[in-house]
């Protein structure tokens, strides 16, 4: 064989490598799975989410609640619309934000008014994500409340979260147990 013909065949397999390197996986599979080690099972046509860091406080024994925490980046805006854990972690689950809580007015020592506030949570209808954008769900702000626990979260646990965003399908994360973290 020439070197003109060694040349052109480890010239037609680099670029051959190079077509299939750079290939839509979204037109081939409809499963993948993040650097965080979340498996995406979105449609093939569904916009890019990438979920990380996902993890949930210990509880103590008592607790009938817990809190499950993630980033989530979207390639496009997207909204996270619900979640859903096994019935063996949580009987229900739902998207929370912790806000202030007006608890009225009071009069000081000094006569003027002041706003009284504690910390409270509510459910949200959903999350918005825009592209491009991090949204931290964390301790204080938005995050994932586990109702009704089955039973205690403990430190190492692992348990799947499913997640379902308003244009990229659903999603399903391992989320680790840790110390109030």
């Amino acid at each position: 064989m020439s070197n003109r013909s060694v040349v052109a065949a480890a010239l037609a397999v680099v670029l051959g490598l190079s077509v299939v390197a750079c290939g839509d996986d979204d037109a081939t599979s409809s499963a993948s799975t993040t650097a965080a080690g979340a498996t995406t099972t979105a449609a093939p046509s569904a916009a890019k989410v990438v979920v990380s860091g996902a993890w949930a406080r210990t509880s103590p024994a008592s607790a009938e609640n817990g809190a499950a925490y993630l980033t989530v980046t979207a390639a496009a805006d997207d909204a996270l619309v619900a979640a859903k854990a096994p019935s063996e972690i949580a009987g229900m689950t739902e998207i929370h934000e912790t806000v202030a809580a007006d608890m009225g007015s009071a009069t000081t020592m000094a006569g003027s008014a002041t706003t009284m506030g504690a910390m409270t949570m509510k459910p949200v209808a959903k999350i918005a994500l825009p592209a491009g954008k991090a949204v931290e769900l964390k301790p204080g702000g938005y995050h994932v409340m586990l109702m009704k626990l089955a039973k205690p979260l403990t430190k190492g646990q692992t348990f799947d979260l499913e997640l379902t965003f308003e244009k990229a399908g659903k999603q399903t994360v391992k989320v680790e147990v840790r110390d109030n973290a």
